[in-house]
């Protein structure tokens, strides 16, 4: 039956905030054991603390069966590109794409656990518009040197757009890469739709037998979202970590939010939760937020759910009970009276969005843990993100983190970009030979 898509968006639009809610309390990673809360933030460890979790994390998946999912499904609109996100020219001196960063960052994992050792799945999360081009980039790449048989593409669900004006569907020309042909939700024969959210991973991975052969075994998924130059995917830390929480079943990264910063943000409600940014205007008492005294976290999309956690999900169907929300974009429609495609600069649809962190409400035990903007955060969401002249865009952020690996060996660094390939080191480890060398950018290390 198709859903009364209408109706979904009229329910979103009223939804209230139901709270009261407030910060999460904060721990160490000597005294996290002892924490009754359901929800606490782990301090930044220091450095001595992340190699000893780094090691146990490298011991931990050389023991099982682990998986990352990267979330592909978006296209590269708001970057001023007219082809997936995934496959947006990026790094700062040899412009590797953001999909080749993740994968040759799981390549040098890979290399890290030996060859004795199982080799984590890899599943990609595309949507109608961008899946058949993801496909064919890692087949023209030969999957980057891993074996095809590590990746999974699974396409998620797909919504129609609604009007900003009438909140009635848009046509959409044919050959418009938002449309699909049908017949369900309106007299168009093609109509507007965008992807449904990144919290459709869960159905759309209960649909993918790949997935299910090893969901018995699997002991964490590591989630992270397409658009984060800096993310580590299949961090070590983070499930080196992991091993020291029984009972464990989300484990978020977290930053330290600006003021302003469009970033969800941790709290507890009557569980814990991320509120959007964009709906942090809903809630109905918002005095936390600006407590001079409390330190909000914001959310990055980056998220570990355990195995066991996952197949209560699938298996109960828990991902049905997921609400929509409500996005405005800029997305292109076909004009009847025009007879053209229209490419509108400012938000003309509302898009209904599924959102992964509200699974949430279904674990009995999350943690997160803070780390460091310089070396984990490198967004790309808007034009100037990619921009390199903008001295805040991911380029000089992957750059600056790049630097920083390099001068805690003691080299000497220079001006310029400086690059380091994940096959030399996933987060800063293995650069003694730089130890006291001079080093001019624009360079490349490998």
């Amino acid at each position: 039956m198709t859903p009364d898509y209408k109706q979904l968006l009229r329910e979103a639009l009223a939804h209230q905030l139901d709270g009261p809610f407030s910060s999460l309390p904060v721990t160490s990673v000597e005294d996290m054991c002892n924490v009754p809360d359901a929800c606490s933030v782990v301090r930044k460890p220091d450095p001595e603390q992340c190699d000893r979790l780094f090691q146990d994390g490298i011991l931990e998946l050389r023991s099982g069966i682990f998986a990352l999912v990267i979330l592909s499904g978006g296209q590269g609109s708001r970057v001023g590109a007219s082809f997936p996100k995934a496959l947006l020219p990026i790094s700062p001196v040899k412009s590797k794409t953001l999909l080749q960063l993740h994968i040759e960052r799981v390549k040098r994992i890979c290399v890290l656990l030996g060859n004795d050792c199982p080799k984590p799945k890899i599943f990609i999360m595309t949507s109608f518009c961008n899946h058949n081009t993801i496909r064919e980039y890692l087949e023209s790449m030969d999957y980057f040197g891993l074996g095809k048989d590590q990746f999974s593409l699974v396409m998620q669900a797909n919504v129609p757009c609604l009007s900003m004006k009438n909140e009635d569907f848009l046509p959409s020309s044919p050959s418009s890469r938002y449309s699909i042909t049908t017949h369900d939700c309106a007299d168009y024969e093609n109509i507007v739709y965008c992807s449904n959210g990144n919290g459709a991973v869960f159905e759309a991975l209960s649909k993918c037998q790949d997935f299910m052969d090893i969901i018995d075994r699997l002991k964490m998924l590591h989630v992270i979202a397409i658009d984060n130059s800096l993310s580590r995917p299949l961090d070590p830390v983070l499930i080196g970590l992991s091993t020291r929480l029984p009972g464990l079943e989300i484990l978020n990264k977290c930053i330290r939010k600006y003021d302003n910063e469009n970033l969800g943000v941790f709290c507890i409600g009557k569980t814990p939760c991320i509120i959007e940014y964009s709906e942090l205007e809903k809630l109905p008492d918002s005095s936390f937020l600006r407590d001079g005294e409390v330190t909000l976290y914001g959310n990055i999309c980056d998220h570990m759910f355990s195995g066991a956690f996952l197949k209560r999900v699938i298996d109960g169907q828990l991902y049905r009970k997921l609400t929509y929300h409500v996005a405005k974009k800029a997305v292109p429609y076909y004009d009847e009276n025009l007879k053209m495609e229209v490419r509108p600069k400012q938000p003309n649809v509302y898009k209904l969005e599924l959102f992964i962190f509200d699974i949430f409400q279904f674990a009995s035990r999350i943690m997160c843990l803070e780390v460091e903007r310089l070396g984990q955060f490198a967004p790309v969401k808007y034009l100037a993100d990619c921009d390199p002249s903008n001295e805040k865009s991911a380029q000089h952020k992957m750059s600056n983190t790049y630097k920083a690996w390099l001068e805690s060996v003691g080299a000497k660094i220079g001006c310029g970009f400086v690059e380091i390939s994940p096959s030399l080191s996933y987060c800063g480890e293995g650069l003694e030979e730089y130890r006291s060398k001079h080093i001019d950018g624009p360079v490349y290390l490998e």
